[in-house]
């Protein structure tokens, strides 16, 4: 592989690499920015950022694209990959649990994949920019191309690895925290709102209907493999009167289940806050009250206690 043939080829990974990210964050604007209001780095810039990212995406490409420009667009690659590295670092510093706000695909990649992806983008501009400069043997166009291959095979394999997972909905809501409303409780007296629920530990939402064939399924599941949640609490909540939650309640015998509480939502505020009409939906909260993710529809216990960690 000839000095010119392996620059351009890490030149096109980048023009294509930013085009895609910044493209898919304008096309999901308001999602990113409330990712990056999120962030306990940046959130004050959100505002900011949320337009100037991509655009300074999208122009790195073009400036890459060009002949003139493009050695200049391969340190700002560099440059840019080393800060998005840097930032990445730093948030999961703060907290492992943070979302980040890449857009697309790689969005998609675990805190190991995402150090990894940008580790081997990072070497991938090296690379290019010592062979851009200088002369180059036999002997050094070889191992800059089998270095070249190996980095890219494995961002190849971590991006296949994040496309043939099971996908997560995204709402758009993640990293916000739980909405304050009321709950009333099976004995009837004891209203609790969601702003006393305490920080710490993570926990589970689900909105459901005492009639629903799902949630009843769902309910069974739970309680058949109730030992893998541990001491998280998952919060059964409905819109449906209180005679009609107490029946579901007493029927399941609930009460054996500390971890397991079972409410009235009267305003329908959990739902509504999410915009769904279909039972049963639950959302997965941090130890910090803050959406991690959604599953709509029936899910098994397995599911759920598995979200709690990932």
């Amino acid at each position: 592989m000839n000095r010119n043939f392996l620059v351009n080829l890490i030149t096109w990974f980048f023009i294509l690499l930013f085009i895609y990210t910044g493209v898919a964050k304008l096309a999901e604007l308001h999602a990113f920015k409330d990712q990056m209001t999120a962030s306990p780095l940046l959130g004050g810039m959100a505002g900011f950022i949320s337009w100037a990212l991509p655009i300074t995406e999208i122009a790195l490409a073009v400036a890459l694209f060009v002949p003139a420009w493009h050695r200049k667009g391969l340190y700002a690659s560099l440059v840019l990959m080393t800060l998005f590295t840097i930032y990445l670092g730093g948030i999961l510093i703060i907290d492992g649990h943070l979302n980040c706000s890449c857009g697309g695909i790689i969005e998609d990649l675990s805190p190991r994949q995402h150090l990894l992806f940008n580790g081997a983008a990072i070497l991938l501009a090296v690379l290019a920019i010592i062979a851009d400069r200088r002369p180059s043997s036999k002997r050094f166009r070889w191992q800059t191309t089998s270095v070249t291959l190996l980095l890219l095979g494995s961002i190849g394999v971590i991006i296949l690895t994040a496309a043939t997972a099971p996908a997560k909905l995204k709402t758009g809501l993640e990293g916000r925290p739980l909405p304050n409303f009321s709950l009333l409780l099976p004995d009837s007296i004891t209203h609790l709102n969601t702003a006393d629920i305490p920080v710490g530990k993570p926990f589970i939402m689900v909105g459901f209907s005492p009639y629903c064939i799902h949630c009843q399924a769902e309910m069974r599941d739970i309680i058949k493999h109730v030992g893998r949640f541990g001491d998280t609490t998952i919060y059964f909540v409905t819109s449906f009167p209180y005679s009609d939650m107490k029946k579901f309640y007493d029927a399941f015998r609930l009460k054996r289940f500390p971890n397991i509480v079972v409410a009235v939502d009267s305003g329908d505020a959990f739902l509504r806050f999410f915009k769904s009409n279909s039972v049963p939906y639950a959302a997965i909260y941090d130890a910090k009250k803050r959406l991690k993710e959604v599953v709509p529809g029936q899910a098994g216990a397995d599911l759920l206690s598995k979200s709690l960690t990932d």
